[in-house]
């Protein structure tokens, strides 16, 4: 058997006395507290509800079998640390979280008393922790329990190899304790429950354990490779559960992907893995119906994909949602053993299970007929298709050719997927699609000559064909044009693919707020010259909204893409729950970081590294090679190397080929912004400004992580800027909840050094927004777009 050995299972529980102690307590005063800690025995996932009914076997279809074993099918003998090593016991304000008193124990013998200074209250919180042996949990300090949660977890790379159950960390949280005076100077605690007497505390393993085998018996496919996906990438000492569900980690935790090294059509992998408890959905009846519709988002789940003998491209995708012992649950809670025994027998290919999808790819140029206008982004809804002409280019109603594009090239010899993102941060699936092989991107991005001749493709018949997935609510990936066939050689242009169902008309001179993928924003408030409408969001975003987001999710939706100023390439946002001063960030970004979102390879499971801060600056041509590279010389504060005047041109009027917005939008200029100001005469004073904005949640805007600002001559109509926060410099992006600028296209003056531009800007500290007039066009921060003709 392949993975870790057989560890013990710690059940969260405190063994109480019968009689309750009724000293009186003096409020504040600190007193000596003995306290017995043990582990529990261990726990399985079977027998963890008392609801019987849908465990076991899934009989309810002929494709597949999925067991959940009992712990007497599958258990070897329990093991435990030889200590409870770097024993630590916390003690926290019941209703504030702030710090109270506690205790670092060191080494300590199981089962032995221990005693530990706590303050006596009526309503307290205390942590348990036994860190592991050699502090695979760093120490929980005077922190308060909000950071606790917030930031102490387990190193994940000795979790994920641990084999020796002495680093293990055990953790126990008490939620509604009284410290009581019990007399001869000595303190007690007692539950404020029930007030009786907790003798004996027992503490829970830090991980869950996943057991997994397999046999694989199906005609014509071989499994090919096992993922387990939508695994949170910490173990949070401290869970901090949702207020309205009771889920967690939150969904703006970071979360990976987990393959198993060595597959075969039989076998077994066992792993620790952290919690991820996301609840019910009564949609679950039965085992066969745990699919992607019916699960809660961020649930965890195995991916068997099995590849046809004779033809590689053509794969069975069988997906099997984990957690639970009732169908509609899906929750993995530390300190339990899953075990599943999972059978693949079937002949032919399976249609009425939606657990497995059949994938036999086309070329996405195979019917696809949907011609569209060529802009640096283009506005597909999932499951959508559609192709272009590479070297031509919409600009206010009329297409007109490429010339920087063909000052380089006018022919291309292949294309690819560049990167893509997952629908929901780290969670749910590819939104661009899984490509065919590492070399093969056919299925998603093709291209050909009108007149059916090969490569290379030329300018004036050239035809790029793009399809994505169906399966998904949307997100962005890139595609790339080369110089060089199969995707080798020097990238000559990328194009920004923004899967959404938002499809706002790009003509019309009025707000459009029903339905609410059509919704634009016609901002008129204030005596100033009449605009066009402009999107409800961030150039690339998930969503839009006109008020606050009902969830710290519904908020990162809204964050959409950075951009250097005068540049048409896509760079991820920030993506967390926190407020957050300041990421620290390498050189290149090659692997996950807390607080950024992640992009991923044309497999959808590989991490796409990135450059936030390339110590050069660098002309079009070679940017443009390197899309993924965030230009920014010490101190210089413009990206491009020498000032040219279509670098001037670039995000002006009109329309400039190094636009990031769809066809029919453009840029938003400054003027754009003056509405937003409560001053009707806010105007354009050549230098930077600031003013009182048209705020509608003046007294919530610092907790909503964002303003919601009125446009309208009624002032009844508005819409949400996020704070999003910025890449500031080489090393850092600051400001997550705390602030937002907005990129505009107007420039300014023609300095060699930059500082040149404007954006707009709102921020945490105060209800005033600013104009600023100096922006550094070397910093990537978000933007919008508003339309570029009424008709």
């Amino acid at each position: 058997m392949t993975g870790i050995f057989s560890g013990g299972v710690i059940l969260f529980s405190c063994q109480e006395s019968d009689q309750p102690v009724d000293f009186a307590t003096s409020e504040g005063e600190i007193l000596p507290v003995s306290l017995t800690i043990n582990f529990s025995n261990e726990v399985d996932g079977y027998t963890l509800s008392a609801d019987s009914r849908t465990r076991g076997t899934d009989h309810a279809q002929s494709a597949f079998s999925v067991k959940r074993l009992t712990e007497t099918e599958t258990r070897t003998e329990d093991l435990f640390p030889a200590s409870l090593y770097n024993l630590e016991v916390r003690q926290y304000n019941g209703s504030t979280g702030a710090y109270m008193n506690g205790k670092t124990l060191g080494n300590t013998t199981i089962g032995s008393k221990v005693t530990i200074p706590l303050t006596v209250t009526d309503n307290c919180q205390l942590i348990i922790v036994a860190r592991g042996d050699g502090n695979t949990v760093p120490e929980l300090g005077t922190r308060s329990l909000s950071a606790v949660q917030k930031d102490i977890t387990a190193n994940s790379t000795v979790m994920q190899t641990l084999t020796d159950i002495n680093k293990m960390p055990y953790v126990l949280h008490l939620k509604n304790v009284r410290v009581a005076n019990a007399g001869n100077g000595n303190g007690t605690i007692q539950s404020t429950e029930n007030a009786t007497n907790d003798v004996r505390l027992r503490l829970k393993r830090l991980a869950a354990r996943l057991t997994v085998s397999w046999t694989y018996s199906v005609a014509d496919y071989d499994l090919q490779q096992i993922l387990l996906q939508s695994i949170p990438l910490n173990y949070s000492v401290v869970s901090a559960p949702d207020a309205s569900d009771g889920t967690y980690p939150s969904l703006l935790d970071q979360f990976t992907t987990i393959s198993i090294p060595t597959v075969a059509n039989s076998g077994s992998y066992t792993l620790w893995v952290p919690a991820n408890v996301r609840g019910e959905n009564a949609a679950a009846t039965s085992l066969k119906q745990r699919t992607k519709s019916n699960s809660p988002v961020g649930s965890s789940f195995l991916n068997f994909i099995a590849v046809n003998n004779a033809d590689t491209k053509k794969k069975l995708d069988y997906r099997i949602y984990l957690g639970g012992t009732k169908a509609s649950e899906f929750n993995l809670e530390m300190g339990v053993n899953y075990n599943y025994q999972i059978n693949f027998a079937h002949e032919g290919i399976p249609t009425d299970d939606n657990r497995i999808t059949y994938i036999d790819p086309i070329p996405a140029s195979e019917g696809n007929e949907n011609f569209i206008p060529t802009a640096n982004c283009f506005m597909v809804s999932p499951g959508g298709s559609f192709c272009f002409d590479p070297f031509m280019f919409r600009q206010n109603g009329v297409d007109i050719p490429n010339t920087v594009l063909a000052g380089w090239s006018t022919q291309i010899q292949s294309v690819k997927l560049l990167w893509q993102t997952k629908e929901n941060g780290d969670v749910g699936n590819p939104v661009m699609g899984i490509v065919n092989t590492a070399h093969d991107h056919t299925n998603i991005v093709d291209i050909k000559n009108t007149d059916n001749t090969n490569a290379p493709y030329l300018q004036g018949k050239a035809r790029i064909y793009c399809r994505v997935s169906a399966n998904t609510t949307g997100g962005s990936g890139v595609i790339a044009a080369y110089d060089g066939p199969d995707g080798n050689g020097n990238i000559l242009w990328t194009w920004h693919i923004w899967v959404t169902d938002y499809n706002p008309s790009p003509t019309g001179n009025a707000t459009v707020l029903d339905p609410v993928n059509k919704r634009k924003l016609k901002f008129d408030y204030g005596n100033h010259p009449d605009q066009l409408p402009m999107m409800d969001r961030n150039l690339g975003a998930i969503a839009g909204y006109i008020d606050v987001p009902d969830s710290p999710v519904e908020k990162f939706k809204t964050h959409g893409f950075h951009y250097q100023w005068g540049r048409k390439d896509p760079y991820p946002s920030s993506y967390s729950s926190k407020e957050i001063t300041n990421v620290d960030l390498p050189s290149v970004i090659d692997k996950p970081i807390d607080g950024i979102l992640s992009l991923y390879q044309p497999d959808g499971v590989t991490f796409m590294p990135f450059s936030a801060g390339v110590d050069a600056q660098a002309t079009y041509q070679n940017a443009y090679r390197h899309p993924l590279n965030i230009y920014k010389k010490k101190d210089v504060y413009r990206w491009l190397d020498g000032y040219t005047s279509e670098y001037n041109k670039a995000w002006s009027i009109p329309k400039g080929f190094h636009d990031p917005c769809p066809a029919g939008w453009r840029v938003a200029q400054i003027s754009d912004y003056f509405p937003l100001f409560s001053d009707q005469n806010f105007s354009d004073p050549g230098k930077s400004r600031e003013g009182n904005v048209n705020i509608k949640n003046s007294s919530t805007y610092s907790t909503d992580g964002g303003m919601v600002l009125y446009y309208d001559k009624n002032k009844t109509c508005t819409t949400y800027i996020r704070f999003t926060g910025y890449y500031y410099l080489n090393t850092q992006f600051q400001y997550i909840g705390v602030s937002t600028l907005l990129w505009t296209g107007g420039f300014a003056t023609s300095s060699t050094v930059g500082s040149s531009v404007k954006y707009f800007q709102i921020r945490k500290s105060g209800v005033t927004g600013s104009l600023i007039y100096g922006g550094h066009e070397r910093e990537a921060i978000p933007l919008r777009c508003i339309q570029e003709k009424a008709d």
